[in-house]
Order: structure tokens, then sequence, then C-alpha cells
């Protein structure tokens, strides 16, 4: 059975951001979850496993894991383990100003894949391992937003917000140091893919451009833009554009009324329908299905 942890367990006063220091359980005793806000693990000492959806991986010291919204996972020590401990960096996009990060919104860190999108088939075995030096540069960070967050000087969230810049700084090295090669267009591409299945197996469904890009990690203009440079139309003309599709389908293969198949479709009514359905088609559901065009 899945666990699903809220943010409200973790953070406090309204605060989007918590860190964690954490001893992972036995294989018998893990908790596998999900959660609605963004986890940087990092493993301080010991070693173990990681299990993501249906795949486990042995972690060790010096392991970055990145781990997005609604991602099943667990870490635990094994049998030959001694003790897993892990630093857990809990926080929602917006507690970071992205206007002070040297990218794109979040733009670049989606495209190098430090926080890759709900729609990923497969997991890496270990997002970056870090080299000696980076562990080193990455728990003196750690260890002052673990200071500030405990102490709660005046000015505390300021200062945690500017560290958890600098070590997104360093985490963006790391991968550039890693897959320095990684063509840029490719990973734009497999982005808009992802969002384009997305989009095929939902469409009926109320879909908002803020969630897309919330689920991409880009903000909703770069997310807007990115979509229409790759496919030509913004993602409300392919919403309506696959509805309607699926809507002359099912004229034509089922017997069920206009309103019916409007509302299965994803419109809110029948009116809504019949002013897409001409605007595509040129003509009305019910000349179209008559076969008169």
């Amino acid at each position: 059975m899945k666990t699903v942890y809220r943010g409200e367990r973790f953070f406090r006063d309204g605060e989007p951001f918590a860190i964690v220091r954490f001893s992972e359980a036995s294989m018998a005793n893990r908790v596998f979850h999900s959660h609605d806000f963004v986890e940087i693990c990092y493993v301080c000492e010991g070693g173990g496993y990681h299990a993501v959806e249906d795949r486990e991986y042995r972690v060790g010291k010096g392991d970055l894991f990145l781990i997005n919204y609604d991602i099943a996972h667990a870490f635990y020590r094994g049998e030959e383990d001694g003790e897993l401990v892990t630093y857990n960096l809990l926080f929602e996009p917006g507690f970071l100003d992205d206007s002070l990060l040297p990218f794109h919104d979040f733009s670049s860190l989606a495209m190098s894949y430090l926080f890759r999108s709900v729609w990923d088939d497969e997991p890496l075995r270990a997002d970056l391992r870090l080299t000696y030096e980076e562990q080193r540069e990455f728990e003196t960070l750690i260890g002052k937003i673990m200071q500030e967050y405990t102490n709660r000087p005046v000015g505390c969230q300021a200062v945690i917000r500017a560290l958890m810049i600098e070590l997104i700084v360093k985490i963006m090295r790391g991968f550039q140091r890693k897959s320095a090669s990684d063509p840029e267009q490719r990973r734009n591409a497999s982005v808009i893919e992802a969002a384009v299945r997305h989009l095929d197996d939902r469409y009926y469904e109320t879909i908002s451009l803020g969630e897309l890009a919330r689920r991409a990690f880009l903000s909703k203009n770069y997310f807007a833009s990115l979509f229409k440079e790759t496919t030509g139309i913004s993602v409300y003309q392919y919403v309506q554009h696959a509805r309607i599709e699926q809507a002359c389908r099912l004229m034509g293969e089922t017997d069920r009324s206009l309103g019916g198949i409007a509302l299965e479709v994803g419109f809110s009514d029948y009116k809504a329908f019949y002013s897409a359905f001409r605007k595509q088609k040129g003509v009305s559901p019910h000349v179209y299905r008559s076969g008169d065009v």
C-alpha cells in the first residue's frame, strides 16, 4: 500500500520548505510513498536501496536523487547494511525566487533532468553521483541550511532561499559534468512529446496550462511558447482538436446523442461543443453525422 505525504505534514507556519535528516528503515519497515512536493534526497551515510515504482537500485554515500510529484518510492537499508542516513530537502518550486536563478525560469533545470517530468518512464539508478569535492560542498551547504532552519534567526527564509539556489547551481554543474553532450533540442522535444502523450490520454479532462507547466517544471509562458514552437499550435488548440476528433469517431461508431458525446469528450455543454466543432470542421455536428458534407 502506498502512503501519500502532504506538504502540510512537513511544512511549518505555511513555509513551503522543510529539511529532514532521516535514518532509513529496514526493508520490512520501509514506507512506500509519494508526495505532493519536490524532494531532493542526498545519501550522506551508509548504503542501502532505493525502490522506485517497480524497480530497486543500490545506493550509497554521495548519491543524489530528485523526486518529483506523485512518484512512488522508498529508501531502505538491506540486511547486510548498517545505517542508511539521508538528508531530504522538501519544497514547492514556488519557494524559490526564480528571478534569482541564472536560468530561464525552471526550464534549464527541467531540461537538464534536474527535475524530471512525472511522465518519464525510466527513473535513473541515481540522478547524480557526487564527486568527493562535490560531496564536501554539498554537505557544507546542507549544514548551513539545517542550521538556519533549526535555529530560525531573523531572515532565515531569505537565507535558506539563497542557499538553496546555490545548492541547485552546484547540482546543475554536476549534471553538466555528467551529460554535457546531451543536446538541448532533444530534451525540449522529449518534454513536449511527454506532454502530448498526456493530452492524448486525458483530453476529456479539464487540463490547464498551469498544470502542464507545473508537471514539466517550466513557467507557463515558457511551456506555452515551447509547446507551440514544437507542435505549431497552442495547448488549447491541441486539446480542442483531440476532443473534436474523438467526437467524430464516436458519431461514426455509436448512436449516442450529440449532447452525450459532447460531455464525454470533455466539453462543459453542447453549446461549447457546437461552437468548437463548427470552427474546426466547418459544419455543425448534426450535418457532419448525417454525412451531408
